[in-house]
């Protein structure tokens, strides 16, 4: 790997034994054992863990099986379409919406894993990097650190550096990426895609045609659908709470997001592969570089929001906000009064905050999905 890059790679092959040993010290690591692995000891776990020679090994032997493990704790089912749009010889950027923080991409890796395709490199945001267990995790599982803070100059600095990486990774390395469509999670609702966010995957590109620059990256669209939003009242407090001012991060408030995702009820949930922006798709877009990654947000926007699957809590949402039974027939009483039923106990247990806004973000969060 290029030696440029080591201030924000990930750990190299040669580099997993001594990572390993540094793990396996962590207190965090038997909470993860006891509910990913409860057929296992402890003991046995650190065995196999100081056994791990690679960072394929410990994603297809261990994480992807603790995965499967989540899935089936907290999801009724886990769905996913468009394998067939990829090539597994090819290197991808994939852009995704953006629920869960971990959720997310380690789908993703699940699916490719056991499909005998290899896992991508993931975007990780160095406010995770805080927590020093989540920092050595991240860094054995392909993830690579990205800036969210720092003056004007420094955050320049930073993209131009991200924007070099990700395309020495897919042009040099032929190593896929797996990067949100913004920074950090979706909390309202929308997913949108930051044209900031396209124009620094192109400030590095090698080739001068912007057209060719952006359709050698080989984007493809990933569409996340959570029938239980991960984190829904969460997203939902610190919105309301931000309206005033008054929201303030605590200090394990990311890792609290990341456990609390991970084993929350999920319902249904659906990833969609959607197929790769083609060169005919993007070659008739503005050559201004702006007006450019304003069009390549707005493609992907429409691709992300179409391959969304709809669920009856999405419907739902959107009925209680606009007081209306216009999507009646997308839902039975019974699964009406599950929802509501789920509303009222985050009503219920934040009466500090004002009622009718908390409700309103809540809501959003489910009935944005239909609006887009």
């Amino acid at each position: 790997m290029n030696t440029c890059f080591d201030d924000i790679r990930h750990y190299t092959d040669s580099e997993m034994r001594e990572a390993m040993t540094r793990i396996v010290k962590y207190d965090e690591l038997k909470s993860i054992v006891s509910y990913a692995f409860p057929d296992c000891s402890f003991e046995d776990f650190v065995k196999h863990l100081l056994a791990i020679e690679s960072t394929a090994q410990l994603q297809h032997e261990i994480m992807v099986e603790g995965m499967k493990v989540v899935i089936e704790k907290t999801m009724t089912s886990f769905s996913f379409s468009g394998l067939e749009n990829i090539d597994p010889h090819k290197a991808y950027l994939y852009i995704s919406n953006h629920r869960d923080i971990v959720l997310d991409a380690y789908l993703l890796q699940c699916i490719l894993d056991t499909h005998g395709m290899s896992t991508t490199r993931i975007t990780f945001g160095s406010n995770l990097m805080k927590n020093e267990f989540l920092r050595e995790l991240g860094l054995c599982n392909k993830m690579f650190r990205t800036e969210r803070a720092g003056t004007a100059k420094q955050f320049y600095a930073s993209m131009l550096h991200l924007s070099d990486y990700i395309n020495h990774s897919i042009l040099q390395d032929n190593e896929s990426i797996w990067i949100a469509q913004r920074g950090g999670r979706t909390k309202d609702g929308y997913d949108l895609t930051d044209p900031a966010l396209i124009k620094m995957l192109g400030m590095q590109s090698p080739h001068r045609d912007i057209v060719q620059g952006y359709n050698a990256l080989n984007i493809v669209p990933l569409s996340i659908s959570y029938e239980w939003e991960p984190c829904d009242s969460l997203k939902a407090i610190e919105l309301c709470k931000s309206e005033n001012g008054e929201y303030v991060k605590s200090k394990n408030e990311d890792l609290n997001s990341i456990v609390t995702g991970i084993v929350q009820p999920k319902g249904e949930v659906h990833l969609t592969i959607g197929t790769p922006i083609s060169l005919d798709e993007i070659s008739n877009f503005p050559t201004n570089r702006n007006d450019f990654c304003i069009a390549m947000a707005a493609l992907l926007d429409s691709r992300i929001n179409g391959g969304y699957h709809l669920s009856p809590n999405n419907f739902i949402a959107y009925d209680m906000m606009n007081g209306s039974r216009k999507y009646a027939e997308k839902y039975t009483p019974s699964q009406y009064e599950t929802f509501s039923r789920r509303l009222d106990e985050v009503l219920a247990e934040n009466p500090n905050l004002d009622t009718q806004k908390l409700r309103r973000y809540f809501l959003e969060i489910y009935a944005c999905a239909v609006r887009n």
